[in-house]
């Protein structure tokens, strides 16, 4: 047989009543899961299922009853580990049926491949409703270690998936996202399944795939990107400041919102490409530095998966590794000095916060991406602030501007100073964010300001 190539939304229904509702929506591969039934009623719900896929152009995969799936003439079956003991595997393919199998472990993935299952589906990844599973849900990290392990064998993710998770799913190395009651206990199924095929419809016909820049990252293309205006000159580091990984990859990938980022970092320290690197992606919004107010088109940016300011957790240590790793490797290919490894807070003072006063610059420094500031001994020095005129703050200002904050030189210590005060206390002085210009501050500015154009 010739290699499969599934539809990356793979719809259940435990009833062929639900295909008159949802095949119109353009569902293109359907296995019915009937349980429980009398023969003669599992045969009508498999010939009447045959009937209307046929009609719809849509696959039909049948669940569990292999025997009457041949008797109808139907092509592909789904077994369960439990299925196989009993099914008569040479009899299916004399038949021409193909075999998808379920695994939950690497000893059923082994049995799987040993009958050269025609896909394999790998459950729960997440917690499921549907019924209750031996099996802990296996995560997105199990799905690409399983796709590296069967090759061009099609992989379905199946278990607690949403239109959200499905992305993360396919992203992470399935070739199809598998979904029960996230439709058929959805309050409008029609819309649900509408929402499922948009959202994994550039797995479906390769629309915005392209080789990745990096090696060590995983393509998932976001249409929301346009034509570079500027030569690469810096990186932006940001967090996602979302609940989850799935909401923000599912956000940074919707044509609706309007943003995108070149790359983002999960936890685990996976590395996602969504926007190549030529293009402009769509996250540094109204922004500056060092005269460039078109960001976008200027820098690279990371999306760093972390709640932000509302759970100031640690970040984790493999996701500032991958994220060291990736920036080393693209300040590298685009002679990005330094000092321009930035924050968004950096570029857009008091608009922006992240990637936040606890994100690891110095570690990051330490595996060599970006600067930090020296040690100094500027603590007891006069502290300026908001509503202080002088010629020290006319030369704070001058400082922060010539290390390309955006500040006009007004000799008036006001708002626009106190932002970027605080988002150079951000990313230099994390300890006490204030927006007060104390010594250390403004010792930590003269530093930085020293070392322009060294490389570290």
């Amino acid at each position: 047989m010739a290699a499969l190539r599934l539809d990356p939304f793979y719809l259940i229904v435990d009833d062929a009543d639900w295909l008159s509702r949802l095949l119109p929506q353009g569902v293109k591969l359907v296995q019915l899961r009937v349980k429980d039934r009398a023969e003669p009623d599992a045969r009508a719900q498999i010939a009447t299922a045959r009937e209307m896929c046929a009609r719809h152009g849509a696959q039909l995969v049948v669940n569990d009853y292999w025997r009457l799936a041949i008797e109808e003439g139907c092509d592909f079956v789904h077994l369960g580990q439990g299925d196989l003991d009993a099914a008569d595997i040479p009899a299916l393919r004399r038949a021409g049926v193909r075999i998808g199998v379920s695994t939950h472990d690497q000893a059923e993935l082994d049995r799987a491949l040993s009958l050269s299952a025609d896909y394999v589906a790998l459950g729960p990844i997440y917690p499921t409703l549907l019924k209750q599973m031996a099996f802990a849900p296996q995560g997105l990290a199990r799905l690409g270690a399983w796709k590296a392990q069967i090759g061009e064998t099609p992989l379905v993710a199946i278990g607690g998936l949403t239109p959200e998770r499905a992305i993360a799913a396919l992203a992470a190395g399935a070739d199809s996202a598998c979904v029960v009651t996230d439709i058929l206990r959805s309050a409008e199924p029609e819309a649900r399944a509408r929402e499922w095929l948009s959202a994994t419809q550039p797995w479906r016909d390769g629309e915005g795939f392209f080789a990745p820049d990096y090696d060590g990252a995983r393509v998932c293309p976001s249409p929301n990107h346009g034509a570079r205006l500027r030569p690469i000159s810096s990186l932006v580091l940001h967090y996602t400041g979302m609940p989850t990984a799935e909401s923000a990859l599912a956000l940074l990938c919707n044509p609706r919102s309007e943003v995108s980022a070149h790359y983002v970092v999960n936890e685990d320290g996976g590395v996602l490409q969504l926007v190549p690197e030529s293009r402009r992606a769509w996250h540094a919004g109204i922004s500056f530095w060092a005269g460039e107010t078109d960001m976008n088109s200027a820098s690279i940016g990371i999306e760093i998966v972390h709640p932000g300011h509302d759970d100031p957790r640690p970040y984790p240590a493999a996701q500032i590794e991958a994220t060291a790793a990736l920036a080393r490797d693209m300040c590298r290919r685009h002679a990005i000095p330094p000092e321009r490894v930035l924050a968004h807070s950096d570029i857009a003072p008091g608009r922006k916060r992240d990637p936040g006063e606890f994100f690891p610059w110095e570690e990051l420094a330490r595996l060599g991406v970006g600067r930090v500031a020296d040690e100094n001994l500027g603590a007891g020095a006069t502290t300026i602030s908001l509503g202080d005129a002088s010629a020290k703050v006319a030369s704070l200002q001058r400082d922060l501007a010539a290390y390309g904050y955006r500040v006009e030189q007004t000799g008036v210590y006001d708002a626009q100073t106190v932002q970027a005060v605080e988002a150079f206390q951000r990313h230099f002085r994390p300890a006490n964010v204030d927006g007060r210009a104390d010594g250390e501050t403004r010792v930590a500015l003269a530093n930085l300001l020293a070392t322009l154009g060294e490389r570290v």
